[in-house]
């Protein structure tokens, strides 16, 4: 999303100023997890499936509350973790969503900006991952209009398609790697 000489940015009918995405940068420098995940295939899939995702998770609600209203995305409550532990507040945003709103803030990030700068690489990447979905992998037989069965092959993604989604995954993982 370009950025505008007024300095505000509209985001799903809301509008933040460069003063609000500095203080969400900051949260998310320093409080937020920036990265891409990557999930398990589906049962009827062939491979694990990669997407974008930002989170922050604070016992403070008017800030999570306040990312989620200025930004999108979801928010929710977490109960304590431990005994006498406070709730967790939540805000979480996944791929087209989490991508917007990583261009958005990009300028002020600092500590995060090399994580966000590889997911709006993978985000790129996916952008024609329709593409490289040339591996064949079975048949599928499903109704055509006409009332007459069509039978179709099924492709997934290639395995060079999926060896960049792994290598990006790990540098996200690398970069969010915590101890020593």
């Amino acid at each position: 999303m370009p950025l505008s000489l007024s300095g505000n940015h509209t985001y799903g009918g809301a509008v933040a100023t460069d003063s609000e995405l500095a203080y969400i940068a900051g949260i998310l420098d320093g409080e937020g997890y920036i990265g891409i995940k990557k999930s398990p295939p589906p049962k009827d899939g062939v491979s694990p499936r990669y997407s974008a995702r930002i989170q922050v998770r604070m016992v403070d609600e008017d800030a999570v509350a306040f990312i989620a209203h200025t930004l999108g995305g979801n928010y929710y409550r977490e109960n304590p973790h431990a005994d006498r532990g406070r709730p967790l507040f939540c805000f979480q945003a996944s791929d087209r969503k989490a991508e917007n709103i990583l261009r958005a803030v990009l300028p002020w990030l600092r500590v995060k900006r090399h994580n966000a700068l590889v997911v709006l690489e993978f985000r790129d990447l996916k952008a024609n991952g329709h593409k490289h979905r040339t591996k064949p992998v079975g048949q599928k037989t499903m109704p055509h209009w006409t009332g007459k069965l069509l039978t179709v092959t099924v492709h997934a993604y290639s395995d060079e398609f999926l060896a960049m989604c792994e290598t990006l995954y790990l540098r996200c993982k690398a970069l969010n790697r915590t101890g020593v």
